[in-house]
């Protein structure tokens, strides 16, 4: 088995820089999770069109994650990097003057190949190859803790601004504008001091000899569904917020808080599940999330609507966010478990994400139309019991996802238990480092 990649704490410089980027430049993509109402009275939208926008996002990137994979594989994560910010932050610029409908779909689209062609398969794995082969768990677990604990920062000062201006356009006008700004200034930063060794598993090959062999390869596909069935249950938390308010009443701006606590519980919980993940393998903390995200979505089905219940949806809440993050920090800690190849790790994100983030276009689309033609409580109900089936389905597949890597994760918990943590140049490959 491929020892690999120098000790994460070594590499702590880049993981923070991936760490900070891998937040900015999604605030103002993912802004109707915070901002939905606000978002569709400034707009002047209904749930369907503003579930559009993000179908535009998710129909773009998933034509965008292919390609972007094999980029991953032959360019520099820091042009990559640096490229996609600048871009993505001139975006924010544009939105935040409100333009028509038809616009912000299309920009929502320019988005998806910002974020997907550029910046996606680059930026996993990079994070891949900070660290060892036993730290696979630590080195993504610490990549999702600290995005939540970056985005609850710039949510929660976002949401003070708003709420100071008084909740107004030209509030959330700044807000989407400080996001622009902050992603330009980590293009430069990104392009300024990410620094990397030439890699020997970066170099000219056969597009389609790379594709077939990822293609083939049946464990992608396992992982594939694993994400796509998790990832609709995270897409479907952006509902959560429009829950609050049209079924229990809730304020705006405690539907925005409500979103945002997501952000302070994603730290601990990605943190510790990248941990366990290291230490009892990665597949078995995933299952066990989706067997509590389970039983948070069946909760969310069962708890009547009234205002005076708020607490119990606040820990219904809590426990999906908590479970959703355990899965999600630990999505491509599994290409290790699988045994994919360093080499076209990139191909092979590339084809995960292009089916595995799926969701990204039928959850909104699904869930602006139930609620469209099932207003109130009936609309969240149906799209929640969806939301259960899948995450039924994606259990299953990873107990048999233990059954077939059985023999590599126990090799690879041997190898933590031996200490072993290779640094430099290992099987071929150069040290990754920040200057």
């Amino acid at each position: 088995m491929e020892e690999r990649g120098a000790s994460l704490w070594r590499s702590r410089g880049m993981l923070l820089l991936l760490i900070a980027g891998n937040t900015v430049i999604y605030m103002m993509i993912y802004l109707r999770g915070t901002y939905y109402i606000p978002l569709m009275e400034e707009l002047q939208i209904n749930n369907t069109q503003l579930g559009m926008m993000g179908v535009a996002f998710g129909v773009t990137a998933a034509l965008c994650y292919f390609p972007g994979g094999w980029l991953a594989d032959r360019l520099s994560a820091r042009k990559l990097l640096a490229i996609s910010y600048i871009l993505t932050g001139l975006g924010g610029f544009y939105f935040a003057s409100f333009p028509s409908y038809l616009m912000c779909v299309l920009l929502h689209a320019y988005w998806g190949v910002t974020t997907s062609l550029i910046f996606w398969a680059a930026s996993i794995k990079a994070t891949r190859q900070l660290a060892a082969v036993t730290e696979q768990g630590r080195a993504y677990g610490f990549l999702e803790a600290g995005h939540g604990l970056v985005a609850g920062i710039l949510l929660s000062l976002g949401l003070a601004l708003f709420a100071r201006l008084g909740s107004s356009s030209d509030a959330l006008s700044l807000v989407i504008t400080a996001y622009a700004i902050l992603c330009l200034l980590f293009g430069v930063i990104t392009w300024l001091f990410f620094k990397e060794e030439p890699c020997d598993d970066r170099y000219s090959r056969d597009l389609w000899s790379d594709i077939i062999k990822v293609v083939k390869m049946p464990k992608v596909w396992l992982i594939t569904l694993i994400i796509f069935c998790a990832h609709w249950a995270v897409c479907t938390t952006q509902y959560l917020v429009p829950f609050s308010s049209q079924v229990f009443g809730a304020s705006v701006v405690f539907g925005a808080a409500l979103s945002i606590m997501k952000d302070y519980v994603r730290p601990i919980v990605a943190a510790a599940a990248g941990i366990a993940g290291d230490r009892i393998g990665s597949s078995k903390v995933i299952s066990f999330g989706f067997i509590v995200l389970l039983a948070g979505y069946v909760s969310l089905l069962i708890v009547p609507g009234r205002i005076n219940l708020l607490i119990l949806l606040i820990i219904n809440s809590g426990v999906v966010y908590l479970a959703m993050y355990m899965i999600r920090a630990l999505y491509y800690a599994l290409l290790e478990e699988g045994d994919i190849p360093l080499a076209i790790s990139g191909t092979a994100v590339g084809l995960i994400a292009t089916f595995g983030y799926v969701p990204e276009i039928f959850v909104p689309m699904v869930g602006g139309r139930l609620l469209d033609l099932f207003p109130g409580l009936a609309g969240y109900r149906y799209l929640f019991t969806i939301t259960a089936v899948l995450l039924v389905v994606g259990y299953f597949v990873t107990v048999y996802w233990m059954k077939i890597t059985r023999e590599k994760r126990r090799k690879m918990l041997a190898l933590r238990k031996k200490g072993v943590f290779s640094a430099g140049k290992v099987a071929g490959q150069h040290s990754v480092k920040f200057l």
